[in-house]
Parts: structure tokens; sequence; C-alpha cells
């Protein structure tokens, strides 16, 4: 298969533009407090709606790797295009918080994460040369969605309402996502760039990658110990992300628009992650790269938890927003690496019921905490006690990736040539 036939660079500005658009998910915190004031809902009610969005996730990733390994990244982009952006469009038409739990949460999520699952997966297989970074810019795409669209919708709020937002955001999204459908193609199986072949394996103590199944991953001890590592390493950022803006009010009298910048840093903070500490991962290694990452996390918390100044609030976001993008980009190359590309769209998928768990009680926690204390300051204990206990699986999981290490170079030596 030759590289002239499919511009694989251009596929990849079609999905990073794409996942753009869908990480809009992200910018909720801007949308929650207008909607709060325009219906008399309560915190938790509202927050519930961010919560519902993220925890269905693995539902989207599995269905959206489904597609993707059968038909193509096209139709996810198209069909998981279309639920997202009318799902955002008849968000401007709720009445009642169980109609924008359908619009927005379940409609609109699902879509976001069809798209996702599908561009992903579809540009890791055109860039077996470049893999790190290329899942790295895709999902920097979606995590650099919220610093683009936070800005925008804050003053398409103050102008128009956040019902009217919602309309707009999804008529322009329709269009952007269904131009990007008509680039992206299908990665056809086993393909290699021009001029490129695969490295000769000369490092025996590397572990061969073999393509399994999802039942079989699931029997493996590891990923349990990787799920654990992905919740409590996302419960901090999906905390920080859904009330960025209610924080920066609340806590640090910031003005609306003033939050909403904030929204935009820990997104951009979130996008540079991605691509940042992938890289790191690919020096040296993703077991030292979560540590690092659980550290700066645990970090940025307590000093969340103590700070009083703008200053210090700008800080922890910064290094929150950019461990959590980490995650983002370190988790697929784990499953890619011991469980292979083939089944990988549905191996991540499952794998992301670690995000889900942490998009079910990281914002709902903060919001109880809220509601019950008059601010977030509990909740920012409760994440730094998870970082530490991520910590701990950290080590564990490095201990069981350099015992498998060893193993494999046992074995290797025991060749006989």
């Amino acid at each position: 298969m030759q590289e002239q036939k499919y511009n694989r660079w251009l596929i990849l500005v079609a999905a990073v533009i794409t996942n753009i658009c869908i990480g809009t998910l992200y910018a909720w915190s801007v949308f929650a407090l207008p909607l709060g004031k325009t219906f008399g809902w309560a915190a938790t009610a509202i927050a519930l709606a961010f919560t519902i969005n993220h925890a269905l996730s693995p539902v989207a990733m599995i269905g959206g790797g489904y597609i993707q390994d059968r038909l193509g990244s096209k139709a996810n982009v198209v069909i998981g295009g279309i639920m997202f952006s009318v799902g955002l469009f008849i968000t401007g038409f709720v009445t009642s918080v169980e109609m924008l739990y359908f619009t927005y949460s379940v409609l609109a999520g699902i879509g976001g994460g069809v798209v996702y699952a599908g561009t992903l997966g579809n540009t890791v297989k055109f860039f077996p040369d470049k893999r790190g970074l290329a899942s790295g810019l895709v999902a920097a795409g979606y995590g650099s969605g919220a610093t683009i669209v936070a800005p925008i919708a804050s003053s398409m709020i103050v102008s128009m309402g956040v019902l009217n937002t919602f309309k707009v955001l999804g008529a322009v999204f329709f269009v952007v996502i269904m131009v990007c459908s008509l680039v992206i193609k299908k990665a056809p199986a086993g393909y290699k760039p021009a001029g490129w072949n695969p490295p000769v394996a000369v490092d025996s103590s590397k572990p061969a990658i073999v393509d399994l199944v999802w039942t079989q991953m699931l029997k493996d001890a590891t990923w349990w110990i990787v799920l654990v590592m992905l919740t409590c390493g996302a419960m901090s950022g999906l905390m920080i992300t859904a009330f960025a803006s209610p924080i920066g009010q609340q806590m640090f009298k910031l003005s609306p628009m003033d939050a909403a910048l904030f929204v935009s840093l820990v997104a951009i903070s979130n996008a540079l992650g991605r691509v940042a500490f992938g890289a790191i991962s690919d020096k040296i290694g993703r077991s030292n790269t979560i540590m690092v990452m659980y550290v700066i996390s645990a970090l940025a918390m307590l000093n969340l938890a103590m700070t009083g100044s703008v200053i210090g609030f700008a800080v922890s976001g910064i290094g929150v927003g950019a461990v959590f993008g980490g995650f983002m980009s370190t988790m697929p190359s784990i499953i890619s690496e011991r469980y292979g590309l083939k089944n990988f769209g549905v191996n991540y998928g499952i794998t992301f019921i670690g995000f889900s768990l942490a998009a079910i009680f990281g914002p709902m926690t903060a919001a109880t905490v809220r509601q019950a204390t008059g601010n977030y300051e509990q909740a920012f204990w409760i994440a730094l006690g998870l970082n530490v206990l991520g910590l701990i699986f950290a080590f564990i999981f490095r201990a069981r990736d350099q015992r498998r290490r060893v193993t494999v170079t046992v074995n290797a030596g025991d060749k006989t040539v």
C-alpha cells in the first residue's frame, strides 16, 4: 500500500480540527452558572450533566471503536458528529434538567466519544512511525477545544444568552465536522508510509506486542492496575475542568469573563500536557512518567487547598490540567503496547471505564462538598489523597512491568539459534 494514495497529514489535520469541536464538552463550567441562574437549578443537578456526559465515555468509546474497526473513521466522524452537534443544538431548547441530561449528556456526550474513538484509533494506524506524536496531537485537539470555545462561548452567553449560544455552536460545529469528514479516510490494514519499514527488534528485553481481544485483556492483572491509575489520575483533572469557572468566581472573586480565561488556561495546559508527557514517556518510560505526573498533581491540589491568591489558583490549574492531559496521552500508548493495535478501539474503550468512574465521582464530589461547606477546599484534599493512592499503584505497575521485561529477557536468552 503506497503512501501517495493517502495524504495522512491532511487526515491528521482534519482529525485534530474535529476533536477541537468535540472538545467543547470540556468547557462545561462556562455554561454551568448561566444555566443555574436561568432555571434556578441546584449546583449538584447541573454537575450531574457533566458527570453523566463523561460517565458514558466507555459506552461511546467501545461503540466508536467497534465502528472504527468495522466501517472506518469516516463513519465515526459522520455518525458521532451528527449526534454531537444535534445534541448541542437542541440543548438550546431545554426546559428541564432532565432534558439537559438527554441532549447534552447523552446525545452530545456519546457523539463526541464516538468521534474521538474513531479519529484516535485511525490516526495512530496512519502513523506507525510517529505513533506518539500523532496520538498526542489528536488528543491535544480534544483537550484544547475548551481553550478556543470557552472565551467565545462566555462572550456569546453575555450577548445572546446561554440557550442561544448552544444553538449557534451546534449549527457551526455540524458544518465544520461534516467538512472534515470529507477528508478523513480509513487506514488500510498494515499501512506503512513510503520509505519506512518497521524497525528490527534489537532489544530482547522489550516484550513483543501481541494482539489480544478484550476478554483476554481483562484476565491480565496489570490491566486492573492500569484501570485504577487512570481513575485516580483523571479525578483531579475532571474536578477542576468541571468547576474551574465557579471555583474562580466563588473562591477567588473573579468575574465571569476572567474565570472563562482560567478555563482556557486549564484547557491549554491539558492540550500541551498531552503532547509533552506523551513525548516524555517515550524517553523515560510510561511508568516513570505516570509517577512524575502524580507528584505534580498532588502538589497542585495541595497548593490549591492552601492558597488564597489568583496566581496560586493559576499555578495549580496549569499543573492539574497538564497532568490530566498527560494521562489521556500515555494511557493509549500503554494499551496499544501491551495488547496490540488490532483491537485497540474496543480495548481502550473498555479501559476508559476508569475515566468514567473519575467523571462520576470527581465533579459530584466537588459539587457535594461545595453545597455542604460553602467552598471546594475539602474536595481538593480528597483529590490529593487519590493522587497518593494512584502513585502507590504506579509503583506496583512499574514493578510488574520490569518483572515482565526480565522474564522476556531470560526467555530470549534460553533460545538456541
